[in-house]
């Protein structure tokens, strides 16, 4: 979940994703920002979102929204609220188990 202590604009689900990118490139380069993140919910209300990200990259992607505090000139924060493992339940066919979701 997103947060916004002093108010601010809130993203659309696009610039959300682009904001997710932006906090890996800005902490791991352009590593980072190729790892493959998906959006698979979000709230626009609450700043809510479900992201999916393989394994491997949990902890580039937990650090880099852990650290990121700015969004267009104004303070923020990511909290994560919950990370599990993405079973086979819930993937579609091509995409690996190996996945885990954050929320």
């Amino acid at each position: 979940r997103r947060e916004l202590p002093d108010g601010g604009a809130r993203p659309n689900a696009a610039q959300f994703k682009q904001l997710v990118v932006s906090a890996l490139r800005e902490l791991h380069g352009e590593v980072g920002a190729a790892l493959p993140v998906d959006v698979l919910t979000y709230e626009e209300k609450t700043l809510s979102a479900i992201l999916r990200v393989i394994s491997s990259g949990l902890v580039k992607l937990w650090s880099a929204l852990t650290l990121l505090g700015i969004y267009q000139n104004r303070r923020c924060a990511f909290r994560v609220l919950q990370v599990k493992p993405w079973g086979p339940w819930w993937l579609p066919s091509d995409v690996s188990s190996g996945s885990k979701v954050v929320s």
